[in-house]
């Protein structure tokens, strides 16, 4: 708590910042590595603390067609102090194909809201579960098996094959073409930028035809939707 009063929203900003720096993390999951990850209401808890600040915050979606009738789903979060405003608008990934569309309607818009709003009060929250929902974890293999007791031990396969990263799906793979494709468009720059990332972590000549593991339609999915929550 702080007795300081805000005379602007940068000033309640800077006020709130000072105490709190990121979000708790109550997530958890095993796929593809152990770890624990901050959830939308990790955030929504956190951010209680800019209210005693004089900042409140509305999420709202709004939708743009454009002249060759594709249509543009926009997140837009906005902070109010007094008769100031801070509004930040993000576009929302496309959805998957041949998934359950208001399934995947609901997680991306929950990963998408969480990270904005993460973004505009400029907290911490690491989270890289949501990509997960691209790269669903693979049938386990027969004769494989680990005995897990505490949260946050690693698995311990018995076989080779288990040890290995698995593979990537198609729908997934094709999702995260579709994404960078729509990034060069808009921001070639910003494209070039994280394909150049990914051939250095991975170790490959290019990017087209080497999106065949899980960890790499993470590693892209995660880098597209910083470059998104930024613009």
């Amino acid at each position: 708590m702080t007795t300081e009063k805000p005379k602007s929203l940068a000033d309640a900003l800077r006020l709130f910042q000072l105490k709190v720096k990121a979000a708790p993390k109550s997530g958890f999951t095993k796929f593809p590595n152990p770890r624990e990850y901050s959830k939308l209401e990790d955030v929504l808890q956190i951010v209680q603390y800019a209210h005693e600040l004089g900042i409140s915050h509305t999420q709202t979606g709004k939708y743009i067609i454009t002249e060759q009738g594709d249509v543009i789903d926009l997140l837009i979060t906005t902070l109010h102090f007094g008769n100031e405003k801070l509004e930040s608008v993000d576009r929302l990934p496309p959805l998957p194909t041949g998934k359950n569309t208001s399934q995947e309607d609901g997680i991306r818009r929950t990963y998408l809201k969480k990270y904005a709003l993460s973004a505009i009060y400029g907290i911490g929250s690491d989270d890289d579960d949501d990509a997960n929902s691209l790269t669903p974890a693979p049938e386990k293999e027969k004769g494989t098996r680990s005995t897990p007791t505490k949260p946050k031990q690693k698995l311990a396969p018995v076989s080779e094959k288990a040890k290995t990263n698995p593979p990537i799906t198609t729908d997934a793979r094709n999702a995260i073409m579709d994404s960078l494709k729509k990034l060069n468009a808009s921001n070639p720059d910003k494209a070039k930028e994280i394909g150049e990332a990914f051939k250095k972590e991975f170790n490959v000549p290019k990017v087209v035809g080497n999106i065949t593991e899980a960890r790499h339609g993470e590693f892209l999915a995660l880098a597209i939707s910083k470059v998104e929550e930024s613009l």
